[in-house]
């Protein structure tokens, strides 16, 4: 069974299992409030060694106001200026903001992740960025200036930089976590608890899994200067978060499975619009840019401009596919695109607490619930592509488990390498269903299986076109209903070469539930 059949198979299991309910019956909800934003910098003048040419990064980082003085979360930053198209790093951050006087805030933090690209002289992989900076601040975001130094420390970059911050404010809301209200629905809205003075609204969001393939021009050279100009397939998801009735923030990640030396890889953000065309359709047009590379694609620096046109088909209450193409290319490389793109995207419309009062008697309400981990990967003997040597790799790396049942959840998983020989560059991206069994010993632990499937690449693994599948088996315990650990075995296997090792993973896991308007 390839990959497209495995995917489209994952796709059905969502769909059937996304219409398994249940009744609440506890009518006492909280809506709880979490402050954080996002932060989007850019890194410049970033010195290589051996007289290459000087790297900028962009960096897109979620962070939670874990105390008004302290946050904390993950995020991860990509190569756009230079010649270093393909450097992905992802890990975790947090750091100290204050404000100084009116409107000027002062802050200082630390990035600890993983990852690297071609030819980017990162050793291992381990990539250490602490900054200092200052920030302006409106209602509606922070404009900053920051100093920061980036260290691959085990490789050759060690530089310096000056660097541009933009932070967007988030309030997030959230229910306290119950396995045994997962996928339940609500018969009356008033049974959610507010704040004082405020009403229950709903905010749309859009997540799809998604097929590409990206059709390169004939004569394409590759970093090597010859013609790769073969179609690419690249497997992927995509976040839309509403912020207007119609218009729309995205992001969105793929990796290259098929069609090009592994390594590939882009994410890629911007403002797209919902324009209804009445019978269920939709026409959603889309402007993003980001970064991208890998794979001996040339794309110079990395900086990748995306427009895109779809045609959206609503086939469910909660979801609809869409279809879409566009032109994809980097301005100072050799990469020059069509896209043609398939999506399933599944509605999220989650509550949030508002100032005006607003119809909800003609909706169905649900739970559902949510897992967030930050984990350590090993990789205990890989096989590589030009050495003998199968000495371990570590890899850090964080997972979203979407639970639609207390017992079948979906699972979106990022992950870098930060140490072994010759990995710095590697990284993965998979998705894939789970199963877990209902909690146990004092309600604290769960064991769980889950079939993970996606794409790979860097680091000189025998990956051949990037492939990966990866069923693990674990444990987890439950510290309090919301934070708790997670280990668990498994097996990477490439689908079209010799990877095939067993692997291990630990980490922290934050459980919560959302309520969701259908």
């Amino acid at each position: 069974m390839n990959l497209k059949k495995i995917i489209r198979l994952l796709i059905g299991i969502i769909f059937i299992s996304s219409y398994i309910t249940c009744f609440a019956a506890n009518n006492n909800y909280n809506l709880n409030s979490l402050s954080g934003f996002f932060r989007l910098s850019y890194d410049n003048n970033i010195k290589m060694p051996n007289n290459i040419q000087s790297m900028g990064l962009l960096g897109i980082n979620y962070f939670a106001d874990i105390t008004p003085l302290i946050y904390g979360g993950i995020g991860g930053y990509g190569s756009v200026v230079g010649t270093q198209g393909g450097l992905f790093t992802v890990g975790v951050g947090g750091g100290l903001h204050h404000e100084l006087i009116s409107h000027w805030w002062g802050d200082a933090g630390l990035f600890v992740g993983g990852g690297g690209g071609r030819a980017s002289l990162v050793g291992g992989g381990l990539m250490l960025r602490p900054h200092v900076g200052i920030a302006y601040a409106f209602p509606w975001a922070r404009f900053g200036l920051h100093y920061s130094y980036i260290s691959f420390p085990s490789g050759e970059i060690h530089s310096q930089s000056w660097g541009l911050d933009v932070d967007l404010p988030m309030e997030f809301y959230y229910l306290t976590p119950d396995e045994n209200h997962i996928g339940c629905s609500l018969f009356n809205p008033n049974d959610i608890h507010l704040s004082s003075g405020k009403f229950l609204n709903f905010q749309r969001n859009d997540f799809a899994i998604l097929l590409q393939q990206y059709h390169q021009r004939s004569g394409t050279k590759n970093t090597d200067g010859e013609t790769q100009d073969g179609t690419i397939s690249l497997v992927g998801a995509e976040l839309d978060h509403y912020f207007r009735d119609n218009t729309f923030w995205w992001i969105k990640a793929s990796g290259a499975y098929a069609g090009i030396p592994n390594g590939y890889m882009d994410v890629l953000g911007g403002l797209g619009y919902h324009q209804s065309l009445g019978y269920s359709f939709a026409l959603v047009p889309q402007l993003g840019m980001g970064a991208g590379g890998g794979g001996m694609t040339d794309t110079g620096g990395g900086f990748l401009i995306n427009p895109l046109l779809g045609i959206e088909w609503a086939i469910a209450p909660r979801f609809s596919l869409r279809a879409s193409t566009g032109y994809l290319w980097s301005p100072k490389g050799e990469m020059k695109v069509i896209p043609v793109t398939g999506e399933l995207l599944y509605h999220l419309d989650i509550a949030t607490e508002g100032n005006k009062s607003t119809t909800l008697s003609s909706y169905h309400y649900e739970i559902q619930g949510f897992r967030l981990q930050l984990f350590n990967q090993t990789y205990f003997h890989p096989q590589r592509s030009f050495s003998t040597s199968t000495t371990p790799i570590e890899l850090i790396g964080f997972q979203i488990d979407q639970l639609f049942s207390p017992i079948f959840f979906l699972s979106y998983q990022a992950a870098g390498a930060y140490t072994g020989f010759h990995a710095g560059g590697y990284a993965t991206g998979m998705i894939g269903p789970g199963i877990q069994s209902p909690e146990f010993f004092k309600q604290r632990m769960q064991v769980f299986s889950e079939i993970l499937l996606g794409a790979g690449g860097g680091g000189g693994l025998a990956l051949s076109g990037g492939s990966l599948i990866e069923p693990v088996a674990g444990i987890r315990y439950a510290f309090t209903p919301t934070i708790g650990l997670q280990a668990s075995i498994g097996q990477l296997k490439a689908l079209r070469d010799n990877l095939n090792t067993p692997i291990f993973n630990i980490g922290l896991t934050v459980r919560f539930d959302t309520l969701n308007r259908v």
